[in-house]
């Protein structure tokens, strides 16, 4: 061959080729994503030697159409594919895992190409993972890590003319409440936290339109529409030490508005219409503790910051000066409710507290909506229309006792 020819046909091995679309897979499972870049690679010396390489057997190296295939853990998480040339964004897709890639020939990428995988699932830790674009595998699995908090509680009560919104999570979140005066409502987003709650947020109430909660990528959205822009948003944080989560309560007020004092609640309590009875008492409580479960009734009387609390413990106080200042559970042990040990011990114990129910029940009987009320005190996990058929259980045993 005379020199003339040789570099002709070197000249002729440099041509950038053009890419062939890589078939779907057989079980056709996977998409198919072209991240080839429109605009070929500048021609530079070194196309020459790619093109004598490929004289002297590197031709499958340098000009063999080369996929990925891309596989996540969970499988469905969603890809974002890019194609960087020399940082600058040549290629964007976005598909669902998983996927099979198709990438331009190694002798159409500079040596500052590079592939960047982003996934990402809801519920889980977002991943990147970025390759030399000559050096890309033929596949890739990605495993996603779980988020490492959760959002295990979301209820909501209105007593007393307000409602409070209560969030539990497993560990302490970064918390972004969201409100514009142009929409009736706010957003509160818990960063990397994942969204595990037994039963569909819902409810409505004083203040309260709907409630929502999703999942977003990384975060639990909840969402909260008002009656009103004007409506205030008082939020307040704690730690339960017993169920070891993280509280957040958010008070829904009117402008203004202001928690009742001690002496009004104690006043209203005064005022609810309750005899004791022992016997009329404990019908009242029993489908309460038996369509609830005890364990139900006493996460649900903890302390969350918001203010039914005040109430129930106004509540204990109140029976307690009915019995000479002693409660007692339903094992036989006796507690003075003028000790603050032995109070706390008894709020502990209120859903096995002889009469308590009852009290609470009668408190719930002077608000504008019964049943909301009672199930505010006993039962914010529940929805109104699945506490509906217990209330009405509980009224039924009341007036069958006290014809």
């Amino acid at each position: 061959m005379t020199p003339a020819r040789f570099l002709f046909a070197c000249a002729l091995l440099c041509l950038p080729l053009v890419a062939v679309s890589a078939a779907p897979p057989a079980d056709g499972v996977a998409s198919v994503v072209d991240l080839i870049p429109t605009e070929r690679a500048a021609w530079t010396p070194k196309n020459v030697l790619v093109g004598l390489s490929g004289v002297f057997g590197g031709w499958s190296y340098w000009y063999a159409e080369r996929t990925m295939q891309v596989e996540t853990v969970p499988p469905d998480a969603v890809l974002g594919l890019y194609y960087l040339r020399q940082n600058f964004q040549k290629r964007f897709e976005r598909t669902d895992a998983p996927a099979t890639v198709k990438l331009p020939p190694r002798a159409d990428t500079t040596a500052k190409d590079a592939v960047r995988v982003h996934a990402s699932a809801n519920g889980y830790l977002s991943k990147d993972l970025s390759f030399d674009s000559r050096d890309v595998p033929e596949r890739v699995t990605i495993t996603l890590s779980a988020l490492p908090n959760s959002l295990v509680f979301l209820g909501q009560t209105s007593f007393a003319g307000r409602t409070t919104v209560v969030l539990r999570t497993t560990e302490q979140p970064e918390v972004r409440l969201t409100k514009t005066t142009r929409s009736s409502g706010f957003t509160i987003a818990l960063t990397r936290t994942a969204l595990k709650l037994e039963s569909t947020a819902s409810g409505s109430g004083a203040r309260l339109r709907s409630i929502d909660a999703s999942q977003v990528g990384e975060d639990a959205i909840v969402r909260i529409e008002t009656d009103s822009p004007d409506t205030e948003v008082r939020s307040k944080q704690s730690f339960d030490p017993v169920s070891s989560h993280y509280v957040y309560t958010f008070d829904l007020v009117l402008p203004g508005a202001t928690a009742p004092s001690d002496a009004a609640i104690r006043a209203r309590l005064d005022a609810t219409p309750y005899t004791p009875s022992p016997a009329c008492d404990a019908r009242y409580a029993e489908p309460l503790r038996a369509k609830l479960g005890e364990a139900a009734i006493a996460d649900a009387l903890r302390p969350s910051g918001g203010i039914t609390d005040l109430y129930r413990r106004e509540a204990m106080l109140r029976l307690g000066r009915t019995h000479s200042g002693v409660v007692r559970t339903t094992s036989g042990e006796s507690l003075r409710t003028g000790s603050a040990l032995e109070l706390a011990l008894a709020l502990q114990s209120a859903a096995n507290v002889e009469g308590y129910l009852a009290l609470l029940g009668a408190l719930a009987r002077s608000e504008p909506e019964p049943a909301d009320a009672l199930r505010s005190l006993i039962a914010p996990q529940l929805s109104a229309a699945e506490f509906a058929p217990i209330y009405d259980a509980a009224e039924a045993a009341r007036a069958s006792c006290h014809r």
